[in-house]
């Protein structure tokens, strides 16, 4: 993380001129994507998420431009989507260059082909780094100075969160689910922490908007059941009334929430960092729960479950 803060806004000065913006993403990159979505459509530029499964050539719409995340570059979907799309109006975020995404869409941010997991861990944050920089830059320019700082300020989140993360891996374990929800930014880290569970622990997680939580998704909690909350400022109602219920609540915030409960209520202080920060950091503790509920279960995040077919562009390699 601290070499591609390094490196990626040498990469952004091609990616100007957007005045509407239509994202394709599908698994962990489509989680990844919406670090980007806050922040654009905060700052009043018109931004829509797509999987890219359902798009076709009569969807383009002229002045916008696509952009296809993909850590492998040869998702099935964001290769047939972008293939839809003018070739000027194409953009890709990938990792592997050359592949069939990145020979589509040349105007590309390049991760640099990190190792990665069969989980996407490392592709996952790199993925959110990228975005959350593009944005940046797109909405006013790159805090580099901040962003210089972040993989050693990430350092410090994993050295100093192991007992918390092994709080949250038991408390998942003991129940066999876990629903992960917030807002914005965060939603990155809980679309992409709910797969991360999913995939790595084999345990069902479901991730939700806070506002839709709030309106009926919440009814099915009650003591026993286990909610991790990424707290971008608009959480701490539903954090009470989780935990006021008798919830089990783990809620990661940059700031800690006032709480005169007794209910199960955990709290995981990430001071000082932006959403776009906390949301990639939560993701991160989300990953160290994966290893401590899997050092528990005797699971390897890295074994299969199911073969993926149709999911990926055969190449040449």
């Amino acid at each position: 993380m601290a070499t591609l803060a390094e490196t990626l806004p040498g990469q952004l000065d091609r990616h100007d001129g957007i005045s509407r913006l239509v994202v394709f993403g599908i698994g962990a990159s489509r989680a990844a994507a919406h670090v980007l979505v806050a922040r654009l459509t905060a700052r009043g530029i018109a931004c829509e998420l797509l999987t890219g499964a359902d798009f076709g050539a009569g969807q383009v719409r002229p002045g916008t431009t696509y952009l296809g995340v993909s850590q492998s570059g040869r998702s099935v979907e964001i290769v047939r989507a972008l293939s839809e799309v003018p070739e000027e109006a194409r953009m890709s975020v990938v990792n592997r260059a050359p592949s069939p995404v990145a020979d589509l869409a040349p105007r590309h941010l390049w991760l640099g082909g990190v190792a990665d997991s069969r989980v996407s861990t490392v592709g996952y944050t790199a993925t959110a780094l990228a975005l959350a920089l593009l944005a940046e830059h797109l909405t006013g320019g790159v805090d580099e100075r901040r962003w210089g700082t972040f993989g050693a300020r990430l350092a410090e989140v994993i050295d100093g969160r192991r007992a918390a993360a092994a709080r949250i891996a038991a408390d998942l374990v003991s129940a066999g689910h876990l629903d992960v929800v917030s807002s914005g930014a965060g939603l990155a880290a809980a679309e992409g922490g709910s797969l991360l569970f999913r995939e790595g622990v084999a345990l069902p997680a479901s991730s939700f908007d806070t506002r839709s939580y709030l309106h009926g998704f919440m009814d099915s909690a009650r003591p026993g059941t286990v909610h991790l909350i990424v707290n971008c400022g608009s959480e701490a109602l539903l954090a009470r009334q989780l935990a006021d219920h008798g919830a089990t609540v783990h809620l990661i915030g940059a700031e800690p929430i006032a709480y005169d409960g007794t209910g199960p209520l955990h709290q995981i202080h990430l001071p000082g960092m932006t959403d776009a920060e906390l949301s990639i950091a939560a993701s991160v503790i989300c990953q160290m729960v994966v290893r401590e509920a899997c050092a528990t279960t005797g699971r390897r995040p890295e074994d299969p479950i199911f073969t993926r077919l149709d999911t990926k562009v055969e190449t040449a390699a």
